[in-house]
């Protein structure tokens, strides 16, 4: 995976550790989110095979899940979409980031639009 590549993978995780509690406040006995979104950072620093074997179970338990709606299923599926980024980190980054908007009741367009503009300028520094 390039550097780039983590970049997105990273981007995902803080969109969806951003609306996390969106979710855990509607189904606060519901852990399957979260443990996805843990599962992202694990794979992220320690990509092994077993990590990515993990984050795949989890992913799957997510887009799975029929009970989740509104802002709250927004946000499981942000996560969902951190969990993704390890196989597709393009498009599961810009998905979580829209996700996250949704989850937390903003407009979608102008809130990409800023918070991609924010973030890429704070790694695109750290590289």
């Amino acid at each position: 995976m390039t550097n780039g590549e983590k970049m997105l993978v990273s981007i995902a995780i803080e969109a969806a550790k951003s609306c996390l509690h969106v979710f855990e406040n509607e189904y606060p006995a519901d852990d399957r989110p979260r443990k996805a979104l843990e599962a992202a950072e694990k794979w992220l620093h320690e990509p092994t095979i077993e990590n990515r074997r993990l984050l795949e179970k989890l992913e799957t338990q997510i887009w799975r899940s029929k009970e989740w709606h509104g802002q709250a299923g927004f946000a499981a599926q942000a996560c969902g979409c951190a969990a993704r980024a390890a196989r597709h980190p393009v498009t599961s980054a810009m998905d979580a980031i829209w996700c996250e908007g949704y989850a937390n009741g903003i407009n979608r367009r102008e809130y990409s639009r800023k918070w991609l503009y924010s973030v890429l300028r704070q790694n695109v520094r750290a590289l």
